[in-house]
């Protein structure tokens, strides 16, 4: 009994004991999501590192070990107390470094960034649970961390000594001093940390898993080590330090600019869109390596509004030191602002104005802050399309194509660009085969052009060893690494060419499309499947007000070619061919038409199918040639004289044509005189009628006719003396029915009908009047062979207006009819033969047509060069 009363009493104990232990850690648990618990979280969750701190006016200095090649500074701002925090808001400052030795400066070097604040999870006593940096302090300000690459000069003593400065009088900075340094770890334990430092190193850089990376670039990660170098001198005289509380924590990327953003390299270009009024600032500055102080430069600025006025203004290059700014002042409406670096050195800029006048989509836009004082870094608009390389080093880009697909759908698009770690104008060669089922050539073609490079345009990578391009043989890869080399923390995007455009329809039994190139070339692919809806820009890139310019690159609402994906996906991403290519909208000229070759041989009357009605119509031309002399006349009226021209050569007789507006004027005598003597006389008995005259001398004659009938109207079939005369035209009436006209085209060139349409008004149209068919809609078309263009086999035709004088019909005195000429063009996508090309009038109004078309050379005028300039709004209609 007594046991049990002892097991009892100790049972009893543990549950109190039990008890008290929950009690004691629901309250701690409770606790921890207090502010003060939050607090020290945030405190415990960072890295803390002692950081130098340099106040105005001091330095610090640091003795460089003789073996270092270049040193990382990682540096922080602190900001005035009671700065407010904005996102959206940027700060510059610089760093002065001077490297010393025995005999004097051996390097000096001023270095200029921008950086910003990253905060989160406000509290209400104004602090953040989620900071970039921070200190112990709470009305202390810390901006996130920049880094600075110091390459030191390859030739100097063993001794030097680097001494560091805030660059402007008014700065307060924080700094640390790393060498790098390569060691082989023995130990397992060490290896393992060093292995695992080197996967986050490798997840900060690129998108490819550790394991995905070769091992030189592995093993490399894994041995290189930054160690920190001590400030020299006694803490608390000599130098200052303030620790530094760090977090992976940082804010999306919105406007303002990394350090990849913010650098112009040389030849490249920004283009920034702005809304005016506006007064802009450029800032301008460089960040060399040079021991003299030398200007960078130059640097072009141009601003090109949307009614098509640009100004160019050519600025010095800045030298290494203080940014320099230069005010820009842009009118009301939307101007491009377009920064080219024109010297041999990289730049660094930035813009910035008012936030309300940076032009940029909706959707792209966040709201500035309260602090920012209204002000932003505008930065370009980038287009991201993805893109795919072919080389010697990668697999074969293959396309699968759909057999049941028709000849439109057949129909590819290939944009080609040369891919280069520098500017090149190498001419880019790219070859195209087709199989078919059984993995047979059914076609080839090759693409052959010299483009020029795009400074608006840039290729993302898949950062590869060495800074590879993809697609790259090992030894090409390795003189590339050899010359390439920025400083730069972050890789500089590649550089692109100008695109080299072209389409080619496949062939019936068509499975597959292999392309490939002698060297590494950017490859995008298109099909095509029309919307039937116009080509419109969104918002806020539309059109409208837009005189002499269009946007380059600009997003569209619906579009008609379609990117396609290679069939070897898989294998082109495991070796980093996929890539992003990097577009600037902006607004650029309209550039002249294309200039083509004047048309060879003589005009030729075309006659439409079949039998229909006939319309004659006179309408004023030039006496400038043999045949135009034989076939034009002269207007002649009652009581007026004219000068008339009678030429030997024309074997047809003198003849007066006359028509009469009223019947009632029948029975009435005309008289013809000829330099002011009577020459023929006669009577006129029809409305409508022809009265040959007597054989003249040739030369010019002065001729008049006399006559009291009214509405008389005559025509002499000579030319006038001077100026211009009359000629007679057939045309044909054209209906909701149609006119059909056969078109030969002899060989693989191009060749135009010209239709020439009249209508009585001389306005243009706001609706299409026309129609145009060519073959019902499917030609026959040339397989494997690349075009520059795709002839349109149904489209409709907004009439402009006539800038012509006004045709007469004959027969019908004081009717008007005004021309305008719709060409219609059979490409070199065509197959030669007879074509038909349907014209068919979409409206209620009148409508007349006569067709001609010139002489077409034999040879084949299939051009070598590929480009395309832009965006094209009847590019992606058929």
């Amino acid at each position: 009994m007594k046991t049990r009363s002892r097991a009892l009493v100790a049972l009893l104990g543990l549950m109190v004991g039990l008890a008290l232990i929950w009690g004691a850690s629901f309250a701690v648990l409770g606790n921890t999501d207090t502010p003060t618990a939050r607090r020290d979280a945030k405190f415990v969750n960072a890295e803390r590192l002692i950081f130098y701190r340099l106040e105005p006016g001091r330095e610090m200095r640091v003795r460089v070990p003789a073996e270092a090649e270049e040193l990382l500074i990682v540096t922080h701002e602190l900001l005035p107390d009671g700065t407010p925090y904005a996102p959206e808001k940027q700060y510059q400052y610089g760093l002065k470094a001077i490297l010393r030795g025995p005999d004097g400066v051996l390097l000096e070097r001023s270095i200029f960034t921008r950086t910003r604040q990253s905060k989160g999870q406000p509290q209400e006593d104004g602090t953040f649970l989620e900071e970039s940096a921070f200190t112990t302090h709470a009305a202390q300000q810390v901006t996130d961390e920049r880094e600075f690459v110091l390459r030191l000069p390859k030739e100097r003593p063993d001794y030097a000594v680097l001494y560091l400065r805030p660059a402007s009088p008014s700065d307060t900075l924080l700094a640390r001093v790393y060498v790098r340094a390569h060691r082989t770890l023995p130990l397992l334990a060490s290896q393992k940390l060093a292995q695992a430092r080197a996967e986050v190193r490798a997840g900060r850089a690129t998108f490819e898993p550790f394991e995905k990376l070769s091992p030189d670039t592995r093993r490399w990660l894994a041995e290189e080590h930054w160690e920190r170098l001590n400030a020299e001198g006694e803490a608390g005289t000599d130098y200052q330090i303030e620790p530094v509380y760090r977090t992976t924590y940082r804010l999306p990327l919105v406007e303002a600019t990394e350090s990849v953003q913010e650098r112009l390299g040389a030849g490249r270009a920004v283009a920034l869109n702005v809304t005016g009024p506006a007064k802009p600032v450029l800032w301008l500055w460089s960040d060399a390596t040079d021991a003299k102080a030398q200007p960078h430069g130059p640097v072009t600025v141009q601003t090109l509004s949307a009614d098509g006025t640009a100004h160019t203004m050519e600025l010095p290059g800045p030298v290494a030191g203080s940014p320099m700014s230069h005010p820009l002042e842009l009118p009301a409406g939307v101007h491009t602002v377009m920064v080219r670096n024109d010297g041999q050195e990289d730049l660094r800029y930035t813009v910035e104005g008012p936030f309300e006048s940076w032009l940029l989509p909706a959707e792209s836009r966040p709201q500035p802050g309260v602090a920012s004082e209204g002000r932003v870094a505008f930065l370009p608009d980038l287009r991201r399309t993805e893109a795919f390389a072919t080389g010697p080093a990668c697999p074969v880009l293959e396309l699968d194509i759909d057999p049941r697909m028709d000849a439109v759908g057949r129909l590819v698009r290939i944009d080609a660009r040369s891919l280069d770690r520098a500017p090149s104008r190498e001419p880019l060669h790219l070859s195209l085969t087709v199989l078919d089922a059984q993995g047979q050539p059914l076609g080839q073609a090759a693409l052959d052009a010299t483009p020029e490079p795009a400074p608006f345009e840039s290729a993302a990578l898949v950062p590869l060893p060495g800074g590879a391009l993809p697609c790259t043989t090992v030894a090409k890869a390795a003189d590339d690494a050899g010359s390439a080399g920025s400083g730069e923390v972050t890789d500089l995007p590649a550089w692109v060419s100008g695109p080299a455009s072209a389409r080619v329809f496949l062939p019936m039994g068509a499975r597959k499309l292999r392309v490939e190139a002698p060297r590494a070339t950017i490859v995008q692919l298109y099909s095509f499947l029309s919307s039937g809806q116009p080509i419109v820009a969104s918002a806020p890139y539309t059109s409208d007000a837009l005189t002499g310019v269009r946007w380059r690159n600009a997003p569209v609402d619906s579009r008609a070619w379609h990117p396609m994906r290679p069939a070897n996906l898989s294998a082109l991403l495991q070796g980093g061919a996929r890539l992003e290519l990097l577009s600037q909208v902006r607004l650029e000229p309209v550039g002249p038409v294309e200039e083509s070759l004047p048309p060879t041989g003589d005009a030729v009357v075309v006659r439409p199918h079949g039998s229909p009605a006939v319309v004659e119509v006179l309408e004023s031309a030039q006496a400038d040639t043999v045949d135009m002399v034989k076939a034009l006349s002269t207007v002649l009226e009652p009581g007026r004289a004219v000068r008339a021209r009678f030429d030997a050569r024309t074997p047809t007789r003198p003849e007066v044509r006359l028509s009469l507006k009223d019947a009632a004027a029948l029975g009435n005598e005309v008289e013809v005189l000829l330099d002011g003597e009577p020459l023929h006389r006669f009577t006129v008995r029809s409305t409508r009628a022809r009265e040959l005259l007597p054989p003249l001398p040739p030369g010019e004659h002065e001729v008049l006719l006399r006559s009291s009938a009214p509405g008389l109207t005559a025509l002499l079939n000579r030319p006038p003396a001077a100026g211009s005369g009359l000629r007679s035209r057939t045309v044909y009436p054209v209906g909701q029915g149609g006119l059909r006209v056969p078109v030969r085209k002899t060989g693989p060139g191009a060749v135009t009908l010209n239709v020439v349409v009249y209508t009585p008004v001389a306005e243009g149209a706001t609706e299409p009047q026309l129609s145009v068919t060519v073959d019902g809609g499917n030609p026959v078309r040339r397989a494997s062979v690349l075009v520059p263009h795709v002839t349109r086999a149904e489209r409709t035709v907004v009439l402009p207006p006539s800038e012509r004088d006004p045709a007469m019909p004959v027969g019908r005195p004081g009717v008007k009819w005004y021309a305008r000429t719709v060409p219609v063009t059979l490409g070199e996508d065509i197959a030669p033969g007879v074509h038909t090309v349907r014209i068919q009038a979409l409206g209620t109004g009148p409508m007349w047509a006569r067709f001609f078309m010139f002489g077409q050379a034999v040879e084949n005028t299939a051009p070598r060069m590929w480009n395309r300039g832009g965006w094209q709004p009847d590019e992606d209609m058929l």
